[in-house]
């Protein structure tokens, strides 16, 4: 038996282990060789960690922190391990499954013996045979004892001739890659989330202290309009037209700052802490100041290749590539393979020998669909369906990302112009608020005029916050559609 299976076996297992899905994402976009909106970036190539670029050890020490102690993180990598273990499952089932197994049993008999009252020809009474010979028989009761124990091996193996299972367990690969991708961009997701609340809560922070100067010169202007009035050189309506300027740029700082503590409080969850009594450090430079520039060397292939969600889909497409494979192979047939031996012993008592067995078996099964009413044929058109409706979401995925890169970067480089001119204006308005207020010292020009003039520069000086916190939350943006903010764990 031996000779003729092992053959068998050993063609059977060379089968099965060069079988394997080979599955290619082939995708229908056309990737350009470059951006369009990218050809002026100084900055940085690397944008794995591009938060190390910023000059700010504040926003640095909270990303660090929150991708420590996250806690959708956190449960993104548990789900992550969980289908890395599940395909190892499914993985392990290409092999063959073997067991040991043991059993025993004693048996013990107590009861009037029937043998002693009979008489038979050439032995006459039985008892007495029995007491000559020393059968315990011959008692007037029976006592008998015995034990039983078993012990074997069994195998079994379903070997994947036609690449089913390899099939399988290529596409719970393939979506257990997929988890992993969505680990990463979860992780490029909170670095984004972190910086962006940080940005607005130091603009925020910013707002208001450029509203508390605009207060103290509205209280300026107040008591000048006042005094006005009480002269008769001023109405009504301009002391209420200064007292609601006031109370609005008051109302104003109230919102600044309930603003920032909602953005700080974001912070904390982020980073995994309790939103009571934490605080972010103070700043140590004005950030919005000293924005990096936009990345530069960064094309869309590596675009493609990198962004986690274009990699989480890619790794669906395979994964169901797989899935139309296994689905295919339900058409051929399946084979089996069983194994047991087992031996054996039995003990009738003491003062008897013992029995002993030994059995083998070894079995061997083919299996080949002949009617399956149609499942067959619709789950593979089912799996196919599946498989095209992925690659199209691939491809749509592609090209939205290549216009958010070069809308992001488009974007990037105008509000950088506007900041700029921003600047220019606020520099200028600031030049004039001070002209103005020399005019009023020299008695060329009345105390409103001048502190009108410092107002308008306060609101450019704002307008200017405004300006720089979009350039820096378009930064960050841009980063995120390149597909920074994750790094490969060492442990993958």
């Amino acid at each position: 038996m031996n000779k003729i299976w092992l053959p068998v076996l050993l063609a059977m297992g060379l089968m099965a282990g060069c079988s394997r899905t080979d599955i290619q994402v082939k995708s229908t976009v056309g990737v350009p060789q470059q951006f369009d909106q990218n050809v002026n970036a100084r900055g940085e190539a690397d944008i794995s960690r591009w938060w190390q670029v910023w000059p700010d050890p504040v926003l640095n020490d909270l990303i660090s922190t929150g991708l420590k102690n996250n806690r959708n993180l956190a449960k993104m990598k548990a789900n992550m391990l969980s289908a890395r273990a599940s395909a190892a499952m499914t993985k392990s089932d290409l092999g063959p499954l073997a067991g040991v197994g043991s059993s025993g049993s004693f048996h013990r008999y107590n009861g009037a013996n029937g043998l002693k009252d009979l008489y038979l020809p050439g032995i006459g009474n039985t008892k007495d045979y029995l007491q000559a010979t020393g059968s315990p028989l011959g008692d007037n009761r029976t006592r008998m004892h015995g034990n039983t124990v078993h012990a074997g091996f069994t195998a079994s193996w379903e070997p994947d001739v036609f690449g089913q299972k390899r099939s399988d367990a290529d596409e719970m690969h393939y979506l257990s890659l997929s988890e992993t991708e969505r680990w990463h961009g979860a992780q490029m997701m909170l670095s984004s989330e972190i910086a962006d609340n940080y940005l607005n809560m130091r603009a925020m922070q910013q707002r208001a202290k450029v509203g508390e100067h605009s207060v103290a010169t509205l209280k300026q202007l107040q008591r000048y309009t006042v005094g006005r009035f009480r002269a008769g050189e001023a109405t009504a309506y301009d002391v209420r037209e200064v007292d609601a300027k006031l109370s609005a740029m008051q109302a104003q700082i109230a919102t600044y700052l309930a603003q920032a503590d909602v953005y700080q409080r974001n912070i904390a969850v982020l980073t995994g802490q309790l939103p009571q009594g934490f605080t972010v450090a103070p700043e140590s430079l004005d950030i919005l100041q000293h924005l990096p520039s936009a990345p530069a060397g960064q094309l869309p292939l590596d675009m493609i290749t990198r962004r986690p969600d274009i990699r989480t889909q890619e790794n669906v497409v395979k994964a169901m590539g797989a899935g139309l494979a296994s689905a295919k192979a339900d058409r051929l047939p399946r084979f089996s393979l069983n194994f047991l031996w087992q031996t054996g012993q039995i003990h009738l008592n003491h003062n008897t020998s013992y029995l002993k067995n030994v059995s083998g078996l070894l079995d061997a099964g083919m299996t080949i669909p002949v009617f399956t009413a149609g499942r067959i044929k619709h789950n593979i058109e089912r799996a196919d369906a599946q498989l095209q409706a992925a690659i199209a979401e691939y491809d749509s995925m592609i090209l939205q990302a290549l216009a958010e890169v070069d809308n992001a970067y488009q974007m990037q480089f105008s509000l950088f112009q506007q900041t700029n001119l921003m600047h220019q204006a606020q520099t200028q308005a600031v030049s004039q608020a001070s002209a103005a207020e020399k005019l009023f010292r020299f008695g060329d020009m009345t105390l409103d005029r001048s502190l009108r003039a410092r107002l308008n520069a306060e609101d450019l000086a704002d307008k200017q916050i405004q300006s720089r916190l979009e350039e820096a939350r378009n930064l960050v943006s841009l980063y995120k559609a390149l597909g920074g903010g994750w790094q490969m764990d060492v442990n993958e």
